[in-house]
């Protein structure tokens, strides 16, 4: 009269538990990417991809998440890897160290085109190109030593009159 509902085959349980574990395994590492950096991003992620081939089971709707979550967090740690470099390029500006501003400013350009390219957002972009062009405009116009602006003074000093003689007191 009733049909019964079958109950799933150990079959059936062996392979929920693995998608599960699968699963589990990569959350944890999308889960380690939140301050790591990009290098580190990127072969983790790989990993992750390498566990996604071979978990062919996994729920499609899963793998997505999956995928868009690690693109933000490498997008992530690319942004903060370029910022750090844009700051770094900034004090090497001040410091009128120019072969260091150029290569940290190359540096956190590399950073830059990576997070564009994994969807950075729009207003960051800009703030980052405002950010290199006055690192750009920054330093090289100290000149240490007389100019033709300011030459050499070679005037002696004026006697300081402010203060009276104590020896003509007595």
């Amino acid at each position: 009269m009733f049909a019964s509902a079958k109950e799933p085959s150990a079959a059936d349980k062996e392979k929920a538990e693995a998608i599960e574990q699968a699963k589990k395994k990569i959350r944890v590492l999308v889960h380690t990417m939140h301050d790591v950096t990009p290098e580190e991003a990127e072969r983790t992620v790989e990993r992750i991809k390498d566990l996604m081939k071979e978990e062919k089971l996994l729920p499609f709707d899963f793998r997505q998440k999956a995928f868009k979550r690690m693109r933000v967090l490498e997008c992530d740690a690319n942004m903060r890897a370029a910022d750090m470099m844009l700051h770094k390029a900034s004090e090497m500006a001040v410091e009128e160290n120019m072969k260091e501003r150029a290569f940290d400013l190359g540096e956190a350009r590399k950073f830059y085109s990576k997070a564009c390219t994994l969807g950075a957002d729009d207003d960051w972009r800009k703030a980052f190109q405002r950010s290199a062009e006055t690192i750009l405009l920054t330093g090289g116009v100290q000149h240490k030593g007389p100019t033709r602006a300011k030459p050499l003074d070679l005037a002696p000093k004026p006697p300081n009159r402010a203060k009276p003689d104590h020896d003509d007191a007595a």
